[in-house]
């Protein structure tokens, strides 16, 4: 039987330790799928620095590890603005975070939405159609680089929900791009993270598991929140779903809690692989 394959998201240590520190840490507590947030002071993607990236890339294969993504902080662009200058710098920061996911040797390089107009909706029609540009010329970008796109859904995003998500990849073109679903991202929209697996099933490329409160958009240990992680591992188990699934924990002892995280979901009857 093939198992999901158990990462571990470097978000959580992005404030404490730089890149090559945490993926140390990761892999001394035995996980072997990563992804990398890229954001300073953890990452930086804008630096060009084909020395730091080589020493990167020697440290992952040195521990046998598998980058799957690279992400940008959400907080750092915006491919929805009404700005087109805006809209532009995203777009090039996200050229430059392919730049080096390419040279990392990283699997995909992660993409979420715009942001929509939270006051003022009617205005999310236009910044849709802005959105729809930038997408199409980070796709052309990381389509040239080699580095395939996996899009993430996001509570602040235009793709907020499952539907939303496989709407836009059917309409645009892009039926066959895989998805990160994060269901803490969900869970902050009120969408039912099983229902939102089982419409992105075809899709799913990565699922992002954190707990939250009802109503709160958080990144908090498994356990500690209301969402539903029994339903969850039941639905991935029943699927045999073999993908990755990645722990994403912003806490004050994130590794300990990604740690006691996958103990939780294991008793649970979600059987994890590390092996990458």
């Amino acid at each position: 039987m093939t198992l999901p394959l158990l990462g571990a998201h470097t978000f959580g240590l992005a404030w404490d330790c730089a890149a090559d520190e945490a993926i140390e840490r990761l892999a001394a507590a035995g996980y072997r799928s990563i992804q990398l947030m890229a954001t300073p002071p953890h990452f930086n993607p804008w630096i060009e620095d084909a020395a730091r990236t080589r020493r990167l890339r020697a440290l992952i294969e040195r521990h046998g590890l598998s980058l799957l993504a690279l992400d940008l902080a959400s907080s750092d662009v915006n491919l929805a603005s009404p700005s087109p200058h805006v809209v532009d710098f995203a777009v090039s920061s996200y050229a430059a975070a392919i730049d080096r996911a390419s040279e990392l040797g990283a699997r995909w390089i992660c993409v979420g939405s715009g942001r929509r107009h939270a006051l003022f909706a009617k205005a999310n029609d236009r910044l849709m159609a802005s959105f729809r540009d930038a997408f199409a010329r980070i796709h052309d970008k990381a389509q040239r680089a080699g580095i395939p796109i996996i899009l993430e859904n996001h509570p602040q995003g235009l793709l907020a929900t499952a539907a939303d998500t496989a709407r836009f990849l059917d309409a645009e073109g892009y039926a066959d791009m895989p998805v990160i679903y994060d269901v803490a991202n969900a869970f902050a929209i009120g969408e039912d993270p099983v229902e939102g697996l089982k419409a992105l099933s075809p899709r799913l490329g990565i699922v992002h598991l954190s707990d939250a409160p009802k109503g709160q958009w958080r990144h908090d240990p498994i356990g500690s929140g209301a969402i539903d992680f029994t339903a969850i591992a039941t639905w991935l188990r029943q699927q045999a779903y073999d993908g990755n699934v990645v722990l994403e924990i912003l806490s004050e002892q994130p590794l300990r809690d990604i740690d006691e995280g996958a103990a939780m979901l294991q008793r649970q009857g979600l059987v994890f692989s590390l092996e990458s």
